[in-house]
């Protein structure tokens, strides 16, 4: 938990019983201080997008499909957490799942689970117009992780449903992750056999322009081990 988290949930703690989230708030002291941890967990969290979408990359060229299924899921899943933390939407536990939008000073129902997120308290938000928090968005999401969850936690899974472009001992990955990133139209970001890649592929490409819109680095340390996975012959994003 970052400690913009934690701040958060010790804030929502202070809560009454019984008063409704609409009629509870903070000091404006609590909540900036709270805002002030925002930068920090912005660049944990992208770290963490960037490191899963690397290990995953990696994954595809070596066949691991059930590894590379995992990585992909955290990469959507880090990098649509980031993207809330740089419009100041905090998601944090305090009993259950919950968000905490800063530039509101409102507290939101989370989802069931800290991977099943609210998308309706999500597009109450500032981020509502964003096209990362749309229906499509969120259907892909839930199928992707779905994909996840099969490996993960049942013995025999079905394959997810990767076009054959992905699969093909002749895949040119370098080529297929420029399609993917410059999938303007959103034609191949949707799509069931191609949305495993070309969904997180969008979204950390999303994260990419988010950051460098923030004006934020990884330190020289982080970058060199961000180097050290990457292993397509093209830019890392966030570097």
């Amino acid at each position: 938990m970052s400690d913009a988290a934690r701040l958060a949930s010790l804030a929502f703690a202070g809560k009454p019983g019984g008063t409704p989230y609409g009629k509870f708030s903070i000091s404006p002291q609590i909540s900036q201080s709270i805002e002030q941890q925002i930068p920090a967990a912005i660049m944990d969290t992208a770290y963490s997008a960037i490191i899963s979408y690397a290990e995953a990359i990696y994954g595809i060229n070596k066949r691991w499909s059930s590894w590379a299924i995992i990585r992909l899921y955290y990469a959507s899943f880090y990098c649509l957490k980031t993207m809330m933390l740089a419009r100041s939407v905090i998601p944090f536990n305090s009993g259950g799942e919950m968000f905490f939008d800063v530039s509101t000073g409102k507290f939101l129902k989370g989802g069931r689970s800290s991977h099943h997120w609210n998308w309706h308290s999500v597009r109450q938000t500032v981020l509502k117009h964003d096209w990362f928090t749309s229906q499509d968005s969120e259907d892909a999401y839930t199928k992707l992780r779905t994909y996840r969850e099969n490996v993960n936690y049942t013995h025999a899974f079905p394959d997810p449903n990767l076009h054959r472009c992905l699969v093909t001992e002749e895949l040119d990955l370098a080529r297929k992750f420029r399609v993917y990133r410059d999938d303007t139209p959103f034609t191949y970001t949707y799509l069931n056999d191609h949305l495993a890649v070309a969904y997180p592929t969008k979204l950390i490409f999303e994260l990419d322009s988010t950051i460098s819109g923030l004006g934020y680095q990884f330190e020289p340390e982080r970058l060199q081990h961000l180097h050290a996975l990457w292993n397509i012959r093209d830019r890392c994003p966030l570097t």
